[in-house]
């Protein structure tokens, strides 16, 4: 029976509750980003942390202003809810590192990260600062999931992990790492213009059947960028093997799967860009979706090495059952 049917329904504490809703805010906060990004909204308010000036946090209704200055406004709620969870982990689950540690690397990263968001406009979008601060996004986003995992999955293994085990989430984890290097070349890309690079006359087919040559940083990492693509699509068909192989069933084979969809969709959304010139209407789905892949991938990486497989939860369960009839 698969783990997570034979498990009976546990009701999530207050404290996990709060976890998940943190790490999915998270994500929001990663979409709206990118739809600041997607429809030029970055300067939108000139000055930090208020809009026009230092204490201006009501700023004229426009459009542009408003989509900067709301994601300024969630970033102070998803620190609130950072510094929250921290104050909770330190107080009711001091003796769990596995929950602490996150939680006081996430308050950390979000202060980088509030820092990071001030440079990138008082240096007007410098692309360095643009992929530093989506960067420290993803920092943000693995280390809420750590914690949301760790408080609503209890370990079910002691004394190590089972060969299998190990191969599938050190699998996951370097999936994952490549994730994590094409959302920074991605944000390059976009933060230095170079979206479209091989896109006009002389480039067939939207710039993907050929490449001119490369004589910028602008085309380096366009080709990087789809390179790189290739490659995390290859990753993920290889964890979605290994997670079949190992006889894992449950999430930890649906996520693989998921994340395979997900980067299916990505590759359609950035031919989306390409076609469109780089139309919010791609963009945005474009990056939210990337941020999707990590969280995925993150989360699947978590439980693998969390959770025992299912196959082996069976063995034991069925061993179980067989002593209980024996001493009957």
């Amino acid at each position: 029976m698969p783990q997570d049917r034979a498990a009976p329904a546990r009701r999530l504490s207050g404290f996990a509750r709060l976890a998940v809703g943190t790490a999915v805010a998270s994500l929001l906060l990663v979409a709206v980003g990118g739809a600041v990004r997607a429809t030029d909204s970055g300067l939108a308010c000139p000055t930090w942390p208020g809009c026009f000036s230092a204490g201006d946090f009501v700023p004229a209704l426009q459009l542009n202003v408003w989509l900067e200055h709301s994601h300024r406004l969630l970033a102070g709620a998803v620190g609130l809810l950072i510094a929250g969870q921290l104050g909770w982990a330190l107080a009711r689950h001091r003796s769990q590192p596995a929950i602490v540690v996150p939680a006081a690397v996430a308050l950390a990263a979000v202060v980088v990260q509030a820092g990071l968001g001030a440079l990138v406009v008082l240096h007007l979008l410098r692309a360095e600062l643009v992929t530093a601060h989506l960067g420290m996004a993803m920092v943000v986003v693995a280390c809420l999931l750590a914690v949301a995992v760790n408080a609503t999955v209890p370990a079910q293994r002691r004394g190590g992990l089972a060969t299998a085990d190990r191969r599938l989430a050190r699998t996951s984890a370097a999936v994952a790492g490549l994730t994590f290097l094409q959302i920074l070349v991605g944000g390059h890309v976009t933060g230095t213009g170079a979206g479209l690079a091989f896109v006009g006359e002389g480039f067939p087919f939207l710039g993907l059947a050929a490449f001119g040559p490369v004589t910028g940083e602008a085309e380096a990492f366009n080709v990087a960028h789809r390179v790189l693509a290739v490659a995390l699509v290859a990753a993920v068909v290889v964890l979605v093997r290994r997670a079949r192989a190992t006889g894992a069933t449950g999430w930890l084979l649906r996520l693989p799967r998921v994340a395979a969809l997900l980067v299916g969709v990505q590759i359609v959304l950035g031919v989306g860009n390409l076609w469109s010139g780089l139309s919010f209407l791609s963009v945005i789905p474009h990056l939210a979706v990337a941020s999707w892949i990590w969280a995925v991938l993150v989360a699947h990486t978590l439980l693998a090495y969390r959770l025992p497989l299912v196959a082996e939860a069976s063995a034991a369960a069925d061993a179980m059952r067989a002593d209980a009839v024996v001493a009957r």
